[in-house]
């Protein structure tokens, strides 16, 4: 069992994190701290304060997915765990996790209850829903705890704190790396659907977010590299059938997102995302035949995963802005 703990300059965020991993009463795993070229101090206080963790730095920031792919990379375990470094974890946490996702070869991933580490009985994510517009949501956000109490299948398994058997990384690949940061766990996630695989929301595997500690929401950078990214997913893992029907409420949804990010200021970052969506639309395009081809399921099959619903929650972030 491999732990990977991505880092960037962020040392203090560290102490809440690795010391509740190292309480785990599940034991058998090793932690692998990829650090993002953090210029905080955050390598020689990590191999100082917890001896047992792996440190593995790199030179400059890689972004969310080549620095998480790295980690995978040189992890030993039979299973892979990301857990953003803003958290801290239940004591059960792990165990949970390893419970639900081992002996069930249909499973590519299992993801945590992630609740607002200060708010301790609101859900920030209970795994995510994919729309037939091409949009992410998470799902429960923002309702209680105690609503989300039993296991349920989800489309997205939500790169926060997830479990994946190595086998199924091996055969579908690690993080999208052209993504920096920003749906590479939708991306990941509708391929192994792609595969006939499962996902699972394990609400007993139990963790505490402080959202948007490390990469701030709607910032510039936020912004772009969502907006860039959630074409791709569009483009990339929508069989053709679905692609054509959705494809007009895919551009609605755009439309929409492009007034949201006006009115909050981050139109310059919108556009210059889609942009670069335009540019890179042949290397998209090409990911898309080899995901195609090696898909297992049907387009009626890929259909019954997606929400229908999206405008009203879309409607209501717009008027709360």
């Amino acid at each position: 069992m491999s732990i990977v703990i991505l880092n960037w300059n962020g040392k203090h965020l560290l102490p809440d994190c690795l010391t509740s991993v190292r309480r785990q009463t599940y034991r058998d795993f090793e932690v692998i701290l990829v650090d993002n070229g953090s210029s905080d101090g955050s390598v020689d206080w990590a191999r100082a304060e917890y001896p047992e963790i792996r440190v593995l730095p790199l030179a400059t920031n890689q972004g969310f997915c080549r620095g998480n792919n790295a980690g995978i990379r040189v992890a030993l375990g039979d299973y892979i765990v990301l857990l953003n470094n803003d958290t801290e974890v239940a004591v059960d946490w792990l165990g949970e996790l390893v419970r639900h996702v081992s002996g069930d070869p249909t499973i590519a991933a299992c993801d945590s209850k992630v609740l607002y580490f200060h708010q301790r009985d609101t859900v920030w994510s209970a795994g995510g829903n994919y729309t037939i517009a091409g949009s992410a949501e998470f799902r429960g956000q923002g309702r209680k705890d105690f609503e989300f109490a039993e296991p349920a299948e989800v489309f997205i398994a939500v790169a926060c704190s997830v479990i994946y058997p190595r086998r199924v990384l091996d055969e579908i690949g690690g993080l999208d790396e052209d993504f920096f940061a920003g749906y590479e766990d939708v991306d990941w996630s509708f391929r192994a659907r792609l595969r006939g695989y499962r996902i699972v929301n394990v609400p007993s595997s139990r963790v505490y977010h402080k959202v948007s500690a490390t990469h701030e929401y709607n910032s510039s950078s936020y912004v772009y590299h969502g907006q860039r990214n959630v074409v791709a997913v569009f483009l990339k893992n929508m069989p053709g059938r679905l692609l054509l029907k959705y494809a007009a409420l895919h551009l609605l949804y755009t439309g929409g997102s492009l007034l949201f990010f006006a009115r909050a200021g981050r139109l310059s970052a919108f556009l210059r995302a889609k942009r670069d969506a335009l540019r890179t639309l042949r290397r998209t395009w090409r990911k898309r035949r080899d995901i195609q081809r090696s898909r297992s399921i049907t387009p009626a099959q890929v259909e019954a995963f997606l929400q229908r619903s999206w405008i009203g929650s879309k409607l209501r972030k717009f008027h709360a802005s």
